[in-house]
């Protein structure tokens, strides 16, 4: 009896043990449940480090304040834009030779990185930087490998409270421990931080998606560059909606709380994208649930652009606590139909119509709910049940129908139609049969 109550007390042990090592191995900070919002400097400023001819636009303290004290004073923070990431080249070009440590530019970050965290937390901001997991950053700073555990603590000590650990001069085949490792050195800081890993667009997972193993992946990061940059110019918007279309069955099914593909930044508000483009990018951004990171020059971003990221319609959807990716349905004379599952709102979905052709005129496209994938699960009989569409971006309710009916979409070139569907009440089928 004695051998087999010790058997059974070794038993336990290694099972708590193996508990206790996968715990300290895999990313378990409860962040990101919905995905991130917030502004990151690259792709607008990129590695701008000339003060002296580009005072506004250099990667500075300057810049940094300036962009925290909008989010404040126009309503950004409000909607949820919350984090305040500086991507490259904030960095000095040396690790400091005592400690090790990476450290800011003192002549662009005169009052150092800490202090920098502190004013974006003084505007009840959240503060994001950037690493990289090779020997070098992407634009040739000091980069975090040998340095992981160290930099790591750095993180801590600074208050940061969102990471992305990018790829640039790192072998692939280290990628995926190395990334997982640095997760594990976060966790054991005890700090809360976000940890966005860029590795996935370093490998060509598209010609083989088993290169990458996904349950690891969404097991140590909260999220995940799935692609190249985001450019700013309609065809990179395109060609990342495509990756989308083409590779669903591969990104929907690992996206969720906690865990999201990162189609790269909102490049809204610059100089590339019509209005009708824009609005591609916004609505399908918010229907494929992926961060939303603005990189743009609030100083000098224009009305039409500023009330698009801030609309509420679109944020409910892309905020939506079910974390559903949408799924591209098909297509149906050249236009793109996709449906997204929403779980704040009972039987309620999202669909979008993109037209990415960019000549010609508008497309009239008939069209009904059944042919875009929704489905009536409640006792009523279909041909008794009605559904409202509400136009997402202007909020005006676009009709009523049934989920076979036929109706019309109108949509531009290089445009997009969408619409929040929701099953009628009770009420309205009480008040349809009173009639």
């Amino acid at each position: 009896l004695f051998s087999h109550l010790m058997s059974y007390l070794w038993l336990f042990f290694y099972a708590l043990l193996g508990l206790i090592v996968n715990a300290v191995h895999c990313l378990d900070n409860g962040l990101a449940r919905t995905p991130p919002m917030g502004w990151m400097s690259w792709q607008r400023f990129r590695c701008q480090i000339d003060c002296q001819f580009y005072p506004e636009d250099c990667i500075s303290e300057k810049l940094i304040k300036r962009t925290a004290d909008r989010l404040v004073s126009d309503g950004w923070r409000d909607v949820g834009y919350r984090y305040v990431i500086i991507d490259d080249c904030w960095q000095s070009k040396l690790r400091d030779r005592v400690t090790e440590e990476i450290t800011a530019d003192a002549q662009r970050f005169p009052n150092g990185i800490e202090k920098m965290g502190e004013y974006i937390h003084s505007n009840g901001l959240l503060f994001g930087i950037y690493l990289d997991y090779g020997t070098l950053t992407c634009e040739g700073y000091p980069g975090s490998m040998d340095y992981l555990e160290l930099d790591a603590n750095s993180l801590a000590k600074w208050q940061v409270d969102y990471v992305k650990v990018d790829g640039c001069f790192s072998p692939q085949e280290r990628m995926p421990g190395g990334f997982e490792d640095f997760g594990k050195y976060l966790n054991k800081t005890g700090r809360p931080i976000v940890y966005s890993c860029s590795y996935p667009a370093y490998i060509d997972w598209r010609s083989n998606a088993s290169v990458i193993d996904w349950e690891r992946l969404k097991r140590n990061c909260n999220l995940w560059r799935i692609l190249f940059d985001v450019q700013d110019s309609w065809s990179s918007v395109l060609s990342i909606i495509e990756v989308y279309k083409k590779f669903g069955s591969v990104l929907n099914p690992i996206a969720g709380p906690g865990r999201w593909n990162d189609p790269d930044m909102l490049i809204l508000g610059n100089f590339g994208l019509s209005k009708d483009q824009q609005r591609v990018q916004m609505g399908m951004w918010c229907m494929l649930a992926a961060p939303l990171l603005i990189s743009a020059d609030l100083d000098r971003m224009d009305s039409f652009s500023e009330n698009l990221l801030k609309n509420p319609y679109l944020l409910a959807i892309n905020q939506d606590s079910g974390g559903h990716e949408a799924r591209f349905i098909g297509e149906q004379h050249g236009v793109q139909l996709w449906i997204r599952e929403l779980e704040q709102e009972p039987q309620g979905w999202s669909i979008a119509f993109v037209y990415p052709v960019d000549g010609g005129g508008p497309i009239h496209l008939p069209i009904s709910l059944k042919d875009m994938g929704v489905k009536n699960t409640e006792l009523f009989e279909e041909e008794d049940v009605y559904y409202s569409l509400t136009d997402v971006f202007d909020g005006s309710v676009f009709g009523k129908v049934k989920l076979d009916e036929k109706f019309f979409v109108h949509v531009n070139p290089t445009g997009i139609v969408m619409f929040r569907v929701h099953k009628e009440t009770m009420d309205y089928y009480m008040d349809f049969y009173i009639l």
